[in-house]
């Protein structure tokens, strides 16, 4: 049997114009409704005049009706009804606007949402961390991104190099920050910022009375390495221009745990300058002095194809930070040190 269609034309217009609609008793149809209707319609249902509404809309009232009259015919049912100063919602009607107005507002929230993921101001942005770098340079950088872009989603990952490198090549960190990160035809590495190496000293060690340690201080002084070496990467250059190579005694997984087996009194060790950050009892820190440059660099690595606006906003507040990491190195290399009272 054929679902029964039945058209009412009413005799009354609106503005002027034959205002019709059709009931469809098989509701299970599917609708063809869009946003724009929804849009007029809630302007005609606030207005409650279907003028006033064109006026807002800055459309003509003839396409307006068409409007109002298509999703009548799509719903099947009557949304509005004739006054004589205008139109008064129908149950149907009334019950419409409601969802309306719900679905303008969650469009609204998406569109914005999206625009805003895709601007890099929403969203997640998962980051590979290790080391002494977590003590300063790293949270000096988040809290500039946090705060303007307070509702992005900022997950840390503490992990080595080897598993920030894996997990970099598998999309599941966009970013990895460590000393020393491995060339890859992948992967960009770029330079984040210099920090001076010091010399943390159990205080029961001699040398703990120095306001400062001369490298030739310590080419008897056992030291505390670490497994990845990447400080005294950074010194080989230092010991090399003196003549000797360093008493490693002990290797720590960083540069934190050299720290902790500093104040253990196990030896002495090379630390970033991040590190004096950590207040371990029985550890001080001392400038290095040296001939030659005594500094070790923070890098960061991401993917070359990576797109994620996340990312570039990140690395904006990468590069202000190198910048001013920059320009204080130029001028603490322009300050000379200070001298001992005598």
């Amino acid at each position: 049997m054929k679902s029964m269609r039945c058209r009412l034309a009413d005799s009354r217009s609106l503005s002027g114009i034959g205002y019709r609609f059709r009931l469809h008793p098989d509701l299970s149809k599917e609708s063809r409704m869009d946003i724009r209707q929804l849009k007029y319609f809630i302007a005609v249902a606030e207005e409650r005049n279907i003028s006033h509404a064109a006026a807002r809309l800055n459309i003509s009232q003839p396409p307006l009706t068409r409007h109002i009259q298509s999703l009548e015919e799509e719903l099947g049912v009557q949304l509005l009804t004739r006054t004589n100063w205008g139109v008064e919602l129908t149950k149907a009607g009334e019950s419409l606007l409601n969802h309306a107005r719900n679905i303008k507002t969650h469009i609204e929230l998406a569109t914005e949402q999206v625009r805003r993921a895709g601007s890099g101001q929403e969203g997640r942005i998962d980051i590979g961390i290790f080391g002494s770098a977590m003590l300063n340079i790293i949270p000096l950088i988040l809290n500039d991104f946090v705060e303007t872009h307070p509702d992005v989603k900022v997950v840390l990952h503490s992990a080595p190099r080897g598993q920030q490198i894996e997990a970099l090549h598998q999309g599941r960190i966009l970013i990895a920050f460590d000393r020393y990160l491995p060339e890859s035809t992948e992967l960009q590495i770029e330079l984040v910022g210099r920090e001076p190496i010091l010399v943390a000293l159990n205080q029961r060690n001699h040398l703990s009375t120095q306001q400062t340690i001369d490298i030739e201080d310590l080419r008897n002084e056992p030291l505390i390495g670490e497994k990845d070496s990447s400080v005294f990467s950074a010194a080989q250059a230092l010991f090399r221009h003196h003549g000797f190579e360093p008493l490693i005694v002990q290797k720590a997984v960083d540069m934190i745990s050299a720290a902790v087996m500093v104040a253990g009194g196990f030896g002495s060790a090379l630390v970033p300058e991040s590190v004096q950050n950590l207040q371990l009892p029985n550890v001080v820190y001392r400038p290095l002095v040296s001939e030659v440059d005594s500094l070790i660099n923070l890098h960061c690595a991401y993917r070359k194809d990576e797109q994620s606006p996340l990312l570039a906003a990140l690395l904006e507040k990468v590069h202000a930070y190198r910048t001013r990491n920059q320009v204080a190195s130029q001028l603490a290399l322009k300050t000379p040190p200070e001298q001992d009272a005598s």
